[in-house]
C-alpha cells in the first residue's frame, strides 16, 4: 500500500504585504549594501559622502552599478560628474582625494 502526500503552496499578494515606508527601507538599505560592495571592489569611487545612488542606477556615464565621479575630479573634467555629485559638492559634502578641486567651477 503506497501513501500519496499532496501539498500546495498559494500565493496570497497580502501575505507578505509591505508598506510604503517598509519597501522604501528595504530598498535603499539594499541600494547602501549595493554600493558599499561596489566601493569595496573599487568599482565606485564617489566623490561625496554619503555616496550618490545616481550612477550605481545606471543615470548617468556607467551603466554597470560603478561611479568613477572622483577620477573625474582628478582630472578636472567637472562638466561629466553627475548631477547628484555636484549638489552634494556644493552642499560641503565633497571627500574628493583631490580636496583643493572641491569647489565646482563656474558653468558658462
Amino acid at each position: 500500500m503506497g501513501i500519496i502526500i499532496m501539498s500546495a503552496v498559494v500565493y496570497s499578494p497580502n501575505l507578505n504585504k509591505e508598506s510604503f515606508e517598509q519597501k522604501r527601507e528595504r530598498i535603499l538599505n539594499e541600494l547602501s549594501l549595493a554600493i558599499d560592495e561596489a566601493i569595496e571592489e573599487s568599482r565606485y569611487k564617489c566623490c561625496i559622502d554619503p555616496p550618490c545612488t545616481m550612477c550605481y542606477m545606471g543615470n548617468w556615464l556607467w551603466d554597470d552599478g560603478s561611479c568613477y565621479c572622483d577620477d573625474l575630479i582628478m582630472k578636472g573634467e567637472f562638466e561629466k560628474v553627475c548631477p547628484q555629485c555636484i549638489r552634494g559638492i556644493e552642499e560641503g559634502r565633497c571627500i574628493s582625494t583631490k580636496t583643493e578641486e572641491c569647489t565646482i567651477p563656474e558653468r558658462k
